[in-house]
């Protein structure tokens, strides 16, 4: 800024002025590990700043520097090619596309997060600064709303600062649908302002939110705003849910407008959304007036959870009719005519009756040209009606859709983070119903693979009854094993969780094993299967510890916190699982850094419990998965990057586990062994549609022996190699496509293929690898 660009000084800065800030602040004192602490403020959080805006001098003004060396031949032949070259700045602008494509918001707090950086163009980032004290922003927001908040407030959008507190703008949606507009002022207090508005519901509706000036009539104060400071979340968020609905386009205006350019789009997916809903709504009104006609109950469809005139069975009942219409369940084919208008229209009353399994259909048909052509748009239209359902698998198909960029999708982290963390979180509430109906262990079961089918067995299979032999005789890991197998229904098992209780109580009692004696005393501390006797399951949670099961020292920490309150004992069983490799043991161990509940330095650290977190994902830790996700979604923590694409990743995994999805897949699996493909392929190709791996390879199997459309068998395989962990199967199977065709490039894909096959432990690879080597040669 000071002198002129020459030879040695190449990147001058060509600016305009200058701003020099101060501000001052209390000194934060604090005593840590290493004792005295002190620690300084930002300048946005301090108790007095101030600013001044110096003028720089013209480059042509500015003087030129000596140097008493002389460069190099090289250097000033470098310097006489570019000293006349003009910079070209990259064309930027102001106006940001928050979001370009449908996002669902299911009331909950998961929300999309969004980064704001500094502009690149230093011009533009002047004006920014400048903005920081007299800011010009506008946002322009488009809404669907189903119903208003059913909360006293929800998130519309709203910016989280660097210190997690709330920042200029911050939009709600009130109970009685008004809009409140709160921001930061520069005093440090937060203003807001109620405009009682009502807005409608069932269409699309524009917000537009101006902030011009230092001063807004409004507020009668200095706003404080700084958007690349921490994130903004659209909807709902940590911090707060959000409303039941849809958002459209949003446009962020930096540097602020009078002329807002926001239009409906895509106008046909978004028109469709409007469409429909209102459709159902009609169908849902005349199903109720006959029901009302026939029982003279005005309430019986609107209430009750097993009344089998609730709209959710009716919906349930019209589904499972048409999967045996489109499957012809009974035998090893399916109906390859085209679908029907009439059972399209029965799944279209099953979505609206809110059974989504139907929606996630629907879906699938349109995306895939399963029995019908293929119409994205209609596609995308029951995607996000299944996930305003908060249909598990429906969430799952559109993270999945958004993390891969395809089927019309765009890929986009920050929306694919929004689906998977609310799978995430209910994947962790859903694991402790184990006993429903709808709830299995997602088992990785290949249909084409003979080894993986003989591993399965049956009640009365030789494999099942072999293992009953053994647990008879007292064979202890025998008694695990089938007390595992019926507690969970795994391996073709059919689950009963009072005889899985009797085998582990077998193995605890009378054989004090400790890894049986934990599972049975957690069994009776939550009255699983047996009556809830917490002081025999303390005693005999005592007894596993003390016999060295590292789960039941992570046990005793949760009995120490949870029930006796103690947490400097908790935190010492916490400790020791822990460092024994306990995932449960990591997690509660970041939690107590998190609340400040360490014994040895009772001040909150963030930085350790996302280490903790992290860790314990790494080995399926569910709710350990969802923290660590957070913090690397926003970015807002020292020390910690943001990375959207690798918190996905970690969800992905986790989602998986969840026991809805197990359960298809599980029925699936059961109807492919009973000689029902037809059914399988329809089942699997919803579980297919959740980006699981081992549901597009067995659809895709499955699309090849039932010699469906060509492109049902490609599609699914080669969804399958764009998993972050795809199997080998289909990875040799999308090889050997590439390699038997013409186009240009073919071999060259089929042999990166063929790597990563072999990457991923074929046997097989070897073979297909020699015949391109003898090819090429050729």
């Amino acid at each position: 800024m000071a002198y002129r660009k020459d030879l040695f000084m190449r990147r001058t800065l060509d600016v305009h002025n200058v701003m020099v800030r101060a501000w001052l602040d209390h000194l934060e004192q604090g005593i840590g590990d290493k004792g005295h602490v002190n620690r300084t403020s930002t300048y946005n959080g301090s108790l007095v700043r101030t600013f001044k805006v110096l003028q720089a001098v013209l480059p042509s003004d500015r003087p030129a520097r000596h140097y008493p060396g002389c460069p190099s031949w090289m250097a000033d032949l470098m310097w006489q090619l570019t000293r006349d070259r003009i910079r070209q700045c990259p064309h930027e602008s102001d106006t940001v596309d928050m979001l370009t494509f449908p996002m669902v918001s299911t009331g909950k707090s998961f929300g999309v997060i969004r980064k704001i950086h500094p502009f690149i163009n230093r011009d533009l980032e002047r004006d920014r600064v400048l903005t920081v004290e007299q800011p010009s922003i506008t946002v322009s927001i488009w809404v669907f709303l189903v119903q208003w908040c059913d909360k006293k407030l929800c998130g519309i959008i709203h910016h989280v600062d660097q210190n997690s507190k709330y920042d200029t703008p911050l939009i709600q949606l009130t109970d009685t649908g008004d809009i409140i507009i709160q921001v930061r002022v520069v005093s440090g207090g937060d203003q807001a302002f109620r405009a009682h508005t009502a807005l409608p519901l069932w269409t699309w509706i524009r917000l537009d939110c101006f902030i011009q000036g230092s001063k807004v009539t409004l507020f009668q104060s200095d706003i404080h705003y700084n958007d690349t400071g921490g994130y903004f979340v659209i909807g709902g968020g940590r911090f707060m849910p959000g409303f039941h609905g849809y958002f459209g386009p949003i446009k962020y205006y930096r540097l602020g407008t009078e002329k807002v350019i926001n239009f409906l789009s895509p106008a046909k997916t978004l028109e469709g959304l409007e469409k429909t809903h209102r459709e159902c709504d009609v169908i849902r009104e005349v199903t109720a007036a006959f029901l009302q006609a026939v029982t003279h109950n005005q309430e019986v469809f609107m209430t009750g959870t097993k009344n089998r005139r609730t709209p959710l069975h009716l919906g349930s009942r019209l589904f499972e009719h048409v999967v045996n219409r489109l499957s012809n369940r009974g035998s090893n084919q399916m109906d390859s005519t085209t679908t029907s208008s009439s059972l399209i229209a029965l799944l279209q009353m099953s979505s609206c009756y809110g059974y989504h399994h139907a929606s996630l259909l629907l879906s699938t048909i349109h995306l895939a040209g399963l029995g019908a052509p293929v119409d994205q748009q209609q596609g995308h239209v029951y995607s996000l009606i299944g996930a305003l359902g908060d249909n598990r698998l429906a969430l799952m198909h559109l993270g999945y859709k958004h993390t891969q960029g395809i089927d019309g999708f765009p890929k986009d982290f920050d929306m694919a983070y929004s689906y998977y963390s609310n799978v995430g979180a209910q994947t962790s509430i859903d694991q402790g119903r184990v006993l429903g109906n709808q709830q299995y262990i997602t088992e990785h079961i290949l249909i084409s693979n003979e080894n993986h089918l003989n591993s399965l067995t049956h009640e009365t299979g030789d494999t099942f009854q072999y293992i009953k032999l053994q647990a008879d005789r007292g064979d202890v890991e025998s008694q695990k094993l089938l007390a595992k197998l019926l507690f969970w229904g795994q391996n073709g098992v059919s689950k009963d969780v009072g005889s899985a209780v009797k085998w582990y109580a077998k193995s605890a009692m009378e054989l004090e094993d400790p890894a049986a004696m934990y599972e049975y005393s957690i069994l009776l501390f939550k009255g699983q299967g047996v009556k809830r006797n917490m002081t025999l399951g303390l005693q005999i949670l005592e007894k596993a510890a003390a016999k060295g099961s590292v789960q039941a020292l992570n046990g005793l920490g949760w009995y120490y916190s949870t029930i006796l309150r103690d947490y400097k004992t908790a935190y010492k069983y916490f400790e020791q699982a822990a460092h024994n490799g306990s995932h449960d043991g990591m997690f509660n161990l970041g939690v107590y850094h998190l609340n400040g509940k360490n014994p040895h330095n009772p001040e909150k650290n963030e930085t350790a419990a996302f280490h903790l977190f992290l860790n314990s994902s790494l080995y399926g830790h569910v709710d350990g998965a969802v923290e660590a996700a957070w913090y690397l979604s926003t970015g807002n923590m020292e020390g910690v990057s943001r990375d959207t694409e690798r918190a996905v990743i970690i969800l992905k995994q986790i989602c998986e586990q969840n026991g809805y999805l197990g359960y298809i897949v599980r029925e699936a699996l059961q109807a492919y062994l009973q000689g029902s493909w037809g059914e399988a392929l329809v089942r699997y190709a919803l579980a297919a549609e959740t980006g699981l791996g081992v549901a597009q390879n067995n659809v895709a199997y499955l699309c090849e022996e039932l010699k469906q459309s060509y492109d049902c068998q490609w599609r699914y395989y080669n969804h399958s190699t764009m998993n972050y962990a795809p199997h080998d199967s289909g990875l040799l199977k999308m090889g050997d496509y590439y390699y038997s065709s013409s186009r240009l490039g073919a071999v060259d894909q089929a042999i990166s293929l063929y790597s990563r096959a072999a990457l991923a432990g074929s046997s097989q690879v070897s073979y297909h690898v020699l015949s391109l080597s003898f090819t090429c040669y050729n």
